[in-house]
């Protein structure tokens, strides 16, 4: 968030929920290739969140409310209807901005009591409630044109319903309690010396506490606390080079009374530049991460070599090669009854070859890849996590932009996956594909505006894997500045009301409908 990684030791990745809506500006996907960053995992990439800054405004107070609606369709045996969907969740956020500070406070109440599929009948989605307060404050400074200050703190509160697997039993007398508090300080000094153009430090801290009433197994607490300092320059070596560089300390420590006490701290070192030649017509991007982990007592290298050619007007062409390797998770490790202490790093090779172009009203990009992975962290059937020895990825991704006027455009994307998993003697003619991979993915969305009006049709396909079904979704929202201070919308998730999974076992909302606003004054 804001070049700060929050991933975490305990479990590997981040909830994206913990973060408020109302805080973020946008969301940047940054993918591996060349000239990506240099924290990005060298296979994947990384998602990068952008919050909102102060800004002077002759309206600082904004007024942001939805209501959400599920369609009251009959289930059980009785055919009952439940129509205290039409009002099943209900968002509000009251926030302020000036120069120099954006705050916010709100909430959500949501019964999320959708009906789904669970084979012959239609169920209702029992005990999966949410109810949630948050807060948060942004407040940045400019001492002067060369030294600056931000700080960025939020806090989450959450009590939510756990309703369980529809594959391994409900839980409909389960529950939880989230807390989450988070602060992350910068400074930032431009033109430092004559050769480094901004050197910019970091301090983090997160507190995070879990409780889990398991009404089964007997109540839980996780307590985590990440903390992190890292400093990072931006080098001027001259028209043909750039390169950044930084140095990070991490503290992940976790109490749980699942997982036990564990600790790891993370030294590493980061580099990542450019070098272009030609005048600009070919270019390589090197980047390195170097990181020690304490608890593993290992060193964990990415690193990767790219490479783009310009050789006419608009047309890239792409090359990189590049190295990685995903260490396991606390909660992959030493989870009871769901953890795995004899997992092994994940390492990898990954290699793509690319174009991007674009002629009048067309943009199009394209790459082809080859992944080979060595010790794959992959979940099995009974979500406990194992190494494959084993697995080779290869694919392609497309993806297209069409401007037809300025009242319409067009985006879509493909994505072709085929994995092989080459773990205990099987071979590429055995055709046995990893564990949980769509092999098919189609995106596309139309945008419409005019006037007043903006719209979205949006549609994705989602191709079956060895554990899900394939699925067709359609979106549609409206948009309409209804004066200079209001703004209306209507959105309708899921309109064909397709039942699906994202997670086998776990079922995904039907047609959902939300009906909100933006008042500003």
């Amino acid at each position: 968030m804001d070049g700060v990684l929050l991933n975490s030791a305990h479990e590997g990745t981040v909830d994206l929920s913990i973060i408020p809506v109302s805080i973020i500006e946008r969301i940047e996907i940054v993918k591996s290739g060349p000239g990506n960053l240099g924290r990005t995992n060298a296979i994947g990439g990384m998602v990068n969140i952008i919050t909102k800054k102060g800004q002077k405004t002759n309206t600082p107070f904004t007024l942001t409310f939805e209501n959400g609606s599920f369609l009251p369709q009959a289930y059980g045996a009785s055919n009952s209807r439940n129509y205290l969907s039409l009002v099943d969740s209900q968002k509000l956020d009251f926030s302020y901005t000036n120069n120099e500070i954006v705050a916010t406070v709100g909430g959500i109440a949501a019964q999320n009591a959708y009906t789904y599929s669970d084979g012959a009948t239609r169920s209702l989605r029992d005990n999966a409630q949410l109810y949630e307060a948050h807060g948060a404050v942004n407040y940045n400074r400019a001492f002067s044109d060369s030294l600056q200050f931000n700080t960025q703190n939020f806090a989450v509160y959450k009590n939510l319903g756990v309703p369980g697997s529809t594959s391994w039993g409900l839980t409909p007398n389960n529950a939880m309690r989230d807390t989450v508090v988070s602060t992350s300080n910068t400074i930032e000094a431009s033109d430092v010396t004559d050769s480094l153009e901004l050197l910019s430090t970091n301090l983090h801290y997160t507190y995070g506490q879990t409780f889990n009433h398991d009404a089964t197994y007997g109540d839980s607490t996780h307590t985590k606390h990440k903390a992190s300092a890292q400093v990072e320059g931006v080098w001027n070596l001259g028209q043909n080079y750039a390169l950044n560089t930084d140095l990070l300390y991490g503290l992940d420590y976790v109490d749980s009374t699942d997982a036990g006490r564990n600790t790891r701290h993370t030294i590493s070192t980061s580099a990542h530049g450019s070098v272009y030649f030609m005048d600009g017509a070919l270019s390589l991007h090197p980047s390195l991460n170097i990181a020690y982990l304490s608890d593993l007592k290992a060193l964990s290298p990415n690193a990767s070599l790219g490479a783009i050619y310009t050789p006419v007007r608009n047309l890239d062409l792409k090359a990189t090669i590049s190295y990685a390797e995903n260490s396991p998770s606390f909660s992959q490790l030493y989870w009871p009854f769901m953890g795995n202490p004899n997992l092994k790093t994940e390492k990898g090779l990954n290699g793509e070859l690319g174009l991007e172009t674009k002629w009048k009203a067309i943009s199009f990009e394209g790459v082809v890849f080859g992944r080979n992975i060595y010790n794959a962290i992959v979940n099995d059937s009974l979500y406990v996590p194992q190494n494959i020895a084993h697995g080779v990825y290869l694919g392609t991704e497309q993806s297209l932009n069409l401007e037809l006027s300025n009242i319409f455009n067009i985006q879509a994307s493909y994505l072709y996956n085929k994995s092989f998993d080459l773990s205990a003697g099987k071979t590429f003619s055995d055709n046995v594909e990893v564990t949980g991979i769509r092999k098919h993915t189609v995106k596309g969305s139309l945008f419409f505006t005019l006037d007043r009006f903006e719209s979205v049709l949006s549609t994705e396909y989602l191709g079956k894997s060895s554990t899900l079904d394939s699925a067709l979704l359609l979106n549609l929202s409206i948009t309409m500045q209804v004066s200079k201070a209001l703004r209306a919308y209507l959105a309708v998730d899921n309109l064909l009301n397709t039942d699906y999974e994202l997670v086998s076992g776990y079922p995904m909302p039907g047609t959902k409908i939300r009906l909100g606003g933006t008042l500003r004054f």
